[in-house]
């Protein structure tokens, strides 16, 4: 009966082990529930969502999939990794009519191995549209049905800059 006991208080007095180490602020540490961390997000600076790299205080802490990740595996909520590319960024200049690209371009962040999407306003965009193409919202796709907008990659563009260049070069040869 003792042995019974001593086994129950055991398994008592170590449920609140730690169940696995999480990245909290990018420092391994204990914790007892779920690792929570940030998905990627384009549409930000950083390229990351607001998520923090932190443990849940339990079990059943939200973790809307759109904005976080959650794993249980030792240091598992890793900031997911991102490479920079760029994109044009749009204005409407004083007393001017139509949207134009600005001279400088914006830096965009996306996932390894995947061509970087970018906004640019169709024909039929208005001066009053310029916001949607403006600072990090011009770093993702347009959404579906929006006739205001065109997708652009931007490994395409590099490609229509780099295939004048052979093509002349070959033409020399």
């Amino acid at each position: 009966m003792i042995k019974f006991l001593f086994a129950i208080a055991l398994l008592v007095g170590t449920s609140e082990a730690a169940l696995a180490k999480c990245l909290v602020n990018g420092t391994s540490t204990d914790c007892t529930t779920k690792c929570l961390g940030p998905v990627f997000d384009g549409t930000t600076a950083t390229g990351h969502s607001d998520q923090a790299q932190a443990c849940a205080a339990n079990a059943t802490t939200a973790c809307p999939e759109e904005t976080c990740a959650e794993c249980t595996e030792d240091d598992c909520n890793v900031l997911p990794e991102v490479v920079d590319y760029m994109c044009e960024e749009f204005e409407v200049k004083t007393n001017a009519t139509a949207i134009t690209a600005k001279a400088d371009k914006i830096t965009c962040k996306k996932l390894p191995k995947t061509d970087g999407e970018c906004k640019t306003p169709s024909d039929t965009a208005a001066v009053a549209d310029v916001a949607e193409f403006q600072g990090q919202l011009v770093c993702m796709a347009c959404a579906d049905g929006n006739a205001k907008c065109t997708t652009v990659s931007s490994a395409g563009r590099l490609a229509a800059l780099i295939l004048p260049v052979i093509a002349l070069l070959y033409t020399l040869i």
